[in-house]
């Protein structure tokens, strides 16, 4: 799909926890960086954008789509999940209401939720999906569950299977490179970063663009600390390449990212809490919206 220069576009832009984790500093924040700092709650995100090219039909889509209420709750420790239609009908919508998920990478806590999306097209980078595989026949290659730890310490093999699945009834399309996948959203392969094939996204709003990061960056430090996180599967070095290439896409107004897990996306947003007691965040608004936050909602910025 080509961009057209006199397309005007817009998007109302939401980051959505749908739970959260007590987990190390480092772990998103970077080895020696943020060492020895104890616990941080961590929320798990995802990106709701709504719109698409002004006077044309209207999109609803999710940057990622979460996990199941499955074992991954107990390995990490969860707190707090919450289904897509609770998360979702805080701000009005349903699962069947979404019609495309874009996936920024096949780490379980991000793709691992897509068939509670009925309706919803997926759009995986190929380079991703096939890394995976890769993967996963090497890990059946090892002799115990304790060698293949790290290659399931954030992939579900089982998602794998689902998505192969996904492919054959046509509702996974894979993505080559850069492409713009709906009107003024264009998917950035960042190959060999956080993952085999991460992408991230950029949006146009009549406001200026945002990035919807993904794990690329966990954290808004990372980026404007130039310091890569304590954990990832791919490479450090690229994520640093890829943080200057953000830096330069926006003019160094870094809040216009949407980074992976970070706490503080609540405080530089208008942000509040629902009633389960998870975060929602109004990064953007279109035009033509108004904000969904309840006149009773409690505040998480000042």
């Amino acid at each position: 799909m080509t961009a057209s220069a006199s397309r005007t576009t817009d998007w109302t832009i939401y980051s959505l926890e749908f739970c959260h984790a007590d987990m190390p500093h480092d772990f998103f924040g970077g080895s020696g960086l943020f060492s020895n700092q104890g616990i941080i709650r961590i929320p798990m995100l995802y990106t709701l954008i709504v719109g698409g090219e002004v006077g044309g039909k209207q999109h609803v889509a999710l940057v990622d789509c979460g996990f199941r209420n499955d074992y991954w709750l107990d390995r990490y420790a969860f707190s707090n999940w919450e289904s897509p239609a609770q998360v979702l009908g805080n701000l009005g919508f349903t699962p069947e209401d979404v019609d495309v998920i874009l996936v920024s990478h096949m780490h379980f806590d991000h793709m691992g939720n897509f068939e509670a999306f009925p309706n919803a097209q997926l759009y995986v980078q190929f380079e991703e999906y096939a890394g995976w595989s890769n993967a996963v026949d090497a890990a059946n290659q090892m002799n115990s569950e304790e060698e293949k730890a790290w290659i399931f310490s954030s992939f579900d093999p089982q998602d794998l299977a689902r998505a192969a699945q996904g492919i054959a009834d046509g509702r996974i399309r894979f993505v080559h490179g850069d492409d713009e996948l709906l009107p003024g959203v264009t998917a950035r392969l960042a190959r060999d970063s956080h993952t085999f094939g991460s992408q991230w996204f950029k949006v146009e709003t009549q406001n200026g663009p945002y990035v919807v990061a993904g794990d690329t960056v966990y954290w808004y430090s990372n980026i404007e600390k130039m310091w890569a996180p304590g954990y990832g599967q791919g490479n450090s070095f690229n994520l640093i390449n890829l943080y200057r290439t953000l830096q330069s896409e926006l003019k160094r107004e870094t809040t216009r990212i949407i980074p992976g897990h970070d706490p503080e996306i609540s405080q530089r947003y208008r942000s509040w809490v629902s009633e389960s007691g998870n975060s929602i965040t109004e990064v953007n608004l279109r035009e033509s919206e108004s904000s969904r936050m309840p006149a009773n909602a409690p505040r998480l910025l000042a």
